[in-house]
């Protein structure tokens, strides 16, 4: 066998064995959440919170929201509705 074609059996053979992997964890469950932004808050300021109150961000609405998994940030979006539900458009992935 020639020093190419072993070549191309070993690649052959390494995408074989990740294509299994990636199918072996298909199933396995994240946590998803897609977060607006976020900000600091005292504890008395929180226990004093009422309903009306407006608890400030640091992001405007024209930011990114980001897309993280098990606390991860995986992906960055706009929000759109789908449906009457919320939902994200992926503008980055990465």
């Amino acid at each position: 066998m020639s020093e190419t074609t072993e070549t191309k059996t070993e690649e052959t053979a390494k995408a074989t064995v990740g294509a299994t992997r990636a199918r072996l964890v298909d199933h396995v469950e994240v946590t998803c959440e897609a977060v607006l932004g976020s900000g600091e808050i005292t504890v008395g300021k929180l226990n004093a919170l009422a309903k009306g109150d407006v608890v400030a961000l640091d992001r405007s609405p024209a930011d990114p929201v980001d897309i993280r998994v098990n606390g991860k940030t995986i992906a960055r979006g706009e929000i759109v509705t789908v449906d009457d539900k919320f939902a994200i458009r992926l503008t980055e992935i990465g």
